[in-house]
């Protein structure tokens, strides 16, 4: 990594290369401080994310269940970053698929065609509703995991299953009733083009 740094501060080039993090990937991610190209967004979350994924969704649910009585959550906030998903190789995605009860069905290529409900029977506790909010890089960057993610979500609102063991469809039913246009929505961020938090902007316009 030194050799690096003085080759940039000598004006020479470091190469670019996938951005990953020390402890999950190694010291192939090394050095720091260079431009990096994220992994292909169609083959997320990797198989290493899905078992990282899903263990921190059971612990979210364990917690839950110890702090309440034996009562699952109901909706559970992820926010989902961009570069911590080209870090993670989609670690987010996973919890939010776990915590849904879904998987990933990969084609041939082992590209991701799909996120696919498991049976409840299969599941064996309710479906967890979500409420997700996605940063402008990873809304930008990740435009086909977020059209898989609300197929996802539209496909368990309607889906032939009791409103107590899946709550996504308990909630939608009860924001269609209230009126809301897209009930099954989940997933929120800025509008295109607009990036961070926006609290300077709102401050600025007073």
């Amino acid at each position: 990594e030194l050799n690096s740094v003085v080759t940039a501060l000598d004006g020479g080039y470091v190469k670019p290369a996938p951005g990953g993090d020390l402890l999950r990937d190694g010291t192939s991610v090394l050095p720091t401080g260079r431009n990096i190209h994220a992994l292909d967004p169609y083959r997320m979350p990797s198989a290493g994310a899905s078992a990282r994924g899903t263990r921190a969704a059971d612990e979210i649910i364990r917690q839950h269940l110890e702090a309440n009585g034996g009562v699952y959550p109901e909706t559970v906030a992820v926010t989902l970053w961009g570069l911590d998903t080209i870090k993670t190789r989609g670690e987010a995605i996973a919890i939010v698929l776990a915590l849904v009860g879904a998987r990933a069905v990969r084609e041939g290529t082992g590209r991701t065609v799909c996120f696919e409900l498991i049976p409840l029977e299969e599941l064996g506790r309710p479906r967890i509703d979500i409420l997700a909010s996605l940063s402008g890089i990873f809304r930008d960057s990740f435009a086909n995991v977020v059209d898989l993610l609300d197929d996802m979500f539209e496909r368990a609102a309607t889906a032939d299953e009791s409103p107590n063991m899946n709550f996504i469809r308990k909630h939608a039913a009860e924001l269609e009733a209230a009126g809301t246009e897209r009930p099954a929505a989940r997933l929120f961020s800025n509008p295109p083009g607009d990036y961070g938090s926006m609290v300077n902007e709102v401050v600025g316009t007073g």
